[in-house]
């Protein structure tokens, strides 16, 4: 749930979440929103700044991107690159919420085994609460749907980018060739 690719919660690593549910202070992710710093610093090894880091970083969280929300909740089958895909068809959680297996196998690249997966996590009455509880947080479960949608000029095809680039980031480029409905691959395969 916290690592850079999800809600990039920097500071929070394995050890520390062991202590917080040792202690009682978080029971499921959604917790990890309602943290007090008064508790935090009665910890041990917690400081005065390293608690104000981490609550820096957990409130910076909240903004994340739909996609890493998605990749934080751990439905199985669905990683950066399904997720990324999720959030670009739906924008909100509400309505990925509300989507049926067969508006899911209707985007390229998702099979019915992710479809069932994603239906199935929605089902489950204790995500849903989980849900509530980050919505209730501030933690935004939608994204700005785009202005002008991209003719998908390379759906279908897919792209990996190697080599030095002279005008742009390679998450740049990846970015530009997700809008236009391409895949992106870490290798070729």
């Amino acid at each position: 749930f916290v690592g850079k690719g999800a809600m990039d919660i920097e500071g929070m690593g394995g050890k520390q979440g062991i202590v917080l549910i040792d202690n009682g202070m978080v029971k499921d992710v959604a917790d990890l929103y309602t943290l007090d710093r008064d508790r935090l610093l009665a910890l041990d090894r917690m400081a005065e700044t390293s608690v104000s880091n981490l609550l820096a970083a957990i409130e910076r969280s909240k903004g994340r991107p739909l996609a890493g929300v998605l990749v934080a909740l751990g439905i199985d089958h669905v990683g950066s690159e399904v997720a990324e895909l999720l959030a670009r068809r739906f924008h909100t959680l509400d309505a990925l919420t509300e989507a049926g297996e067969e508006s899911l196998t209707a985007i390229p690249s998702i099979g019915p085994k992710i479809a069932e997966s994603v239906v199935t996590y929605f089902g489950n009455e204790d995500n849903r609460r989980v849900i509530e509880k980050l919505r209730a947080a501030g933690v935004s479960l939608a994204d700005e749907a785009p202005a002008e949608v991209a003719e998908q000029t390379l759906r279908g095809l897919r792209f990996v980018v190697t080599g030095r680039l002279s005008r742009f980031s390679r998450s740049q480029i990846e970015d530009r060739i997700k809008e236009l409905g391409g895949a992106v691959s870490g290798s070729v395969s």
